[in-house]
């Protein structure tokens, strides 16, 4: 008979998710560091410029740019993967700065060059909670400083699948779709020990297993970009990170964008 428990983002599926997941990705840490030479080369940042790393997760993006002699903040929600983020900047002698904090809620002021997004962690809330987002990443980009954003584009809507993968000591059985009524992208997810515990989101305010990613079509983007200040620069597909850069066919789904603060 199983016996189950419900956790909640921090203390179980945070980092689940971010680390234990993540990190068991075949050719994930050779993808991260391609990622990293993309946004170098489309931001054009100039040595030891200052990165804030939004949504930061387990710190892997952010030790990348440090090793590669940038000064690297980082916020996420989840204090379990900050914790896991200073432990891997100590481990490897690096030094950066990391906080437990919602991404709604910056409160810095033109300290950065840069902010980014990454792993499609823009789009969680509201429409405008979004947007406070991106009013936030304004408010925090010095006068010229960049932004680059990954998000989930409702011009490629997700399959419906649903998936069991072995993990470490039991199973995760996980759900996912694209809700054209509100053009979100939906999941959810349940991990059985072997020993027959059923683990299962807690309901809670914020993020938790049960996703809901509001999907934008470029057009919205750009509109939410003007509405805050931010200039739109261009937009990308994960799916080619070549460098230099070549021109994206036309049907090709961009879930990138990058804009600047004007000076």
């Amino acid at each position: 008979m199983l016996k189950e428990i419900e956790a909640g983002w921090d203390d179980f599926w945070a980092y689940h998710w971010r680390v234990e997941h993540l990190h068991s990705v075949p050719g994930i840490f050779e993808w991260n560091e391609k990622l990293v030479d993309f946004i170098l080369h489309v931001l054009e940042l100039k040595e030891k410029s200052r990165i804030l790393d939004i949504g930061c997760g387990g710190g892997d993006h952010a030790l990348i740019l440090a090793k590669r002699g940038f000064s690297l903040a980082g916020i996420d929600i989840a204090s379990s993967l900050i914790d896991f983020a200073r432990s891997q900047f100590e481990k490897e002698g690096m030094s950066g700065d990391f906080y437990a904090g919602d991404m709604r809620k910056l409160d810095f002021r033109e300290e950065f060059d840069a902010c980014l997004i990454l792993s499609s962690s823009f789009g969680f809330f509201t429409d405008e909670e979004n947007r406070n987002v991106l009013e936030g990443m304004y408010k925090t980009l010095k006068p010229g400083g960049k932004a680059f954003v990954m998000y989930k584009s409702a011009h490629y809507p997700e399959k419906h699948e649903r998936r069991w993968s072995p993990i470490k000591d039991g199973w995760q059985l996980s759900e996912s779709w694209f809700d054209a009524e509100d053009s979100s992208y939906k999941s959810t997810c349940f991990v059985i020990k072997k020993d027959g515990t059923l683990i299962k989101p807690r309901v809670e305010e914020g993020y938790h297993a049960h996703e809901r990613i509001r999907c934008y079509t470029l057009p919205e983007i750009r509109s939410l970009l003007s509405s805050v200040g931010l200039e739109y620069l261009n937009s990308y597909s994960e799916k080619d990170l070549s460098i230099p850069v070549k021109p994206l066919p036309l049907h090709t789904p961009r879930n990138i964008f990058i804009a600047v603060k004007p000076r």
